[in-house]
């Protein structure tokens, strides 16, 4: 089966980090892959199998790739195409009507459609993303949506049939070999955050969580996994709290695991989350969570606190007392390994085939 994947580009997100993982194991198991990057973007950080196709349009503006992205499936000609996140899904769906519509398309939503999310992540409103679906999503043959909370607000404002609409989870693409975990060493904690540093992660409520329990005699030294354009405001953030010498920043990581291995707790503090690969990864280590309750992707995660602590978004206090909770009363690192296995690259790929099949 020749597969086109459609991204808007290879950055290190957790998204492109799904899809590149989703096109490794199609083309592992005799499928031909071509992975299409719209805008212009540096190599991908993550490994990229050397039997896939990639395809750079380097374009500036989303808006900008309609007839480039015409002319790539009109050369490759795939039996499936898989295209991500709106508006990227919106641009796919003409250039894929201006090419007579050639294979199956199937657009995947990562992120969950409400006000706020419209307006601080998208930078548009909600209305005109409702009324860019309700004209075009119907083309398509299918949505897929990485949680279920996603498919609920796809629902809400479009017209999609809702047969048409698919609950696929992410996975993980190999589960980690790891050492036995280490125990807990009370009142010398290590915790890790994986995540962009940008406004929807909200690192300033983990650092405000961090500040009350130092004040309390909680000895805790927090790594944070990730880069973006809040690293100075965090910093000067971490300054004002005087928490310089508890958080280190380490940028991006290629391989998180050996980071995670050595924690004894992850915590989460996003405004929002599609999903969470971070939290997958996490409890896939044997390491207890604590996260914020965002729509949608950590209560499905961690089946509505039964693996890991929620919190309310945004409220330091309630984060402060679950970290203590979770650093007394930890889950059995057997017991979360066992449940990070639901969820799996392998398993995932074959229902992605299945919708079209």
């Amino acid at each position: 089966m020749k597969i086109l994947v459609i991204l808007p580009n290879l950055g290190g997100g957790g998204a492109e980090k799904v899809h590149i993982s989703l096109a490794n194991n199609w083309v592992k198991n005799g499928h031909e892959v071509t992975i299409c990057s719209g805008l212009i973007t540096p190599d991908s950080p993550f490994e990229i199998d050397k039997r896939i196709n990639v395809i750079h349009l380097n374009c500036r503006k989303i808006r900008d790739l309609i007839f480039p992205l015409k002319k790539v499936i009109d050369v490759e000609k795939a039996d499936r195409i898989y295209t991500a996140m709106w508006p990227l899904t919106i641009i796919s769906i003409i250039s894929w009507i201006f090419s007579g519509r050639l294979g199956k398309l199937f657009l995947v939503e990562h992120t969950s459609f409400n006000e706020r999310n419209a307006k601080n992540i998208m930078k548009t409103n909600l209305g005109k993303i409702s009324l860019s679906m309700k004209i075009f999503y119907g083309f398509a043959d299918g949505v897929v949506c990485v949680s279920k909370g996603v498919a609920n607000s796809i629902n809400k404002i479009s017209y999609v049939n809702k047969r048409k609409i698919h609950t696929i989870y992410n996975g993980l693409q190999a589960f980690p070999t790891i050492p036995k975990p280490s125990k807990v060493q009370p009142g010398n904690i290590e915790i890790i955050s994986i995540g962009r540093l940008s406004d929807d992660k909200d690192y300033q409520t983990t650092f405000k969580a961090l500040a009350l329990l130092k004040e309390d005699g909680i000895k805790i030294k927090l790594k944070i996994i990730g880069d973006g354009p809040n690293l100075e405001l965090l910093r000067n953030e971490a300054k004002t709290l005087k928490l310089l010498d508890n958080i280190s920043f380490l940028g991006f990581k290629k391989n998180i695991f050996k980071y995670l291995v050595d924690a004894d707790l992850l915590v989460h503090s996003s405004n929002f989350e599609g999903f969470s690969m971070a939290i997958l990864e996490a409890i896939s280590c044997g390491k207890n969570v604590v996260s914020t309750d965002t729509p949608h992707g950590p209560s499905e995660i961690l089946d509505n606190g039964k693996f890991g602590s929620l919190v309310e978004v945004g409220n330091y206090e309630a984060m402060a007392k679950a970290i203590k909770f979770r650093i007394e009363n930890p889950i059995s690192p057997e017991v979360l390994i066992e449940r990070s296995k639901k969820f799996s690259i392998d398993e995932a790929s074959k229902q992605y085939l299945e919708l079209t099949s």
